[in-house]
């Protein structure tokens, strides 16, 4: 690989680790929000999801779902430390947290609302750290 390709997937690399931590903080946001819903502060603001119990748990009891808001936050976090020190482990934990959410999102997809981002932002995550780990490498 010459020096200008390694510094096309470096710098693809380091713009997924900015996503992550512009994700990271949203996702921070979130678990504020669900222990101020908690607390009885604000109100449900989120959108209505595809399954009412999980309605149900936000306007009743929202911090039973602040352990999954809390763990996507904190591999979220980790991941984009990882590869912001350019370490293998930031990218496996990149691909398990967004393969997860991926995977996830279907289930848990509001029925509107700026969550429905979320499926498309992780996709690129993915494809963006994809061509900055392995770049034009052949088979």
């Amino acid at each position: 690989m010459n020096q200008g390709t390694m510094s096309r997937n470096y710098r693809l690399i380091r713009i997924v680790a900015v996503l992550l931590a512009i994700y990271t903080v949203i996702e921070l946001t979130d678990c504020i929000t669900l222990l101020l819903m908690h607390f009885g502060v604000v109100g449900n603001f989120y959108p209505q999801m595809a399954f009412a119990e999980f309605d149900t748990l936000l306007a009743s009891h929202p911090l039973a779902l602040f352990p999954v808001f809390l763990f996507f936050a904190m591999m979220r976090g980790l991941s984009a430390w990882g590869l912001f020190r350019e370490r293998v482990w930031g990218f496996w934990t990149t691909l398990i947290v967004c393969g997860a959410t991926i995977l996830w999102l279907p289930f848990l997809m509001p029925t509107a609302g700026l969550t429905a981002l979320e499926m498309p932002l992780d996709g690129l995550i993915l494809f963006l750290l994809l061509k900055g780990r392995f770049g034009d490498q052949t088979l």
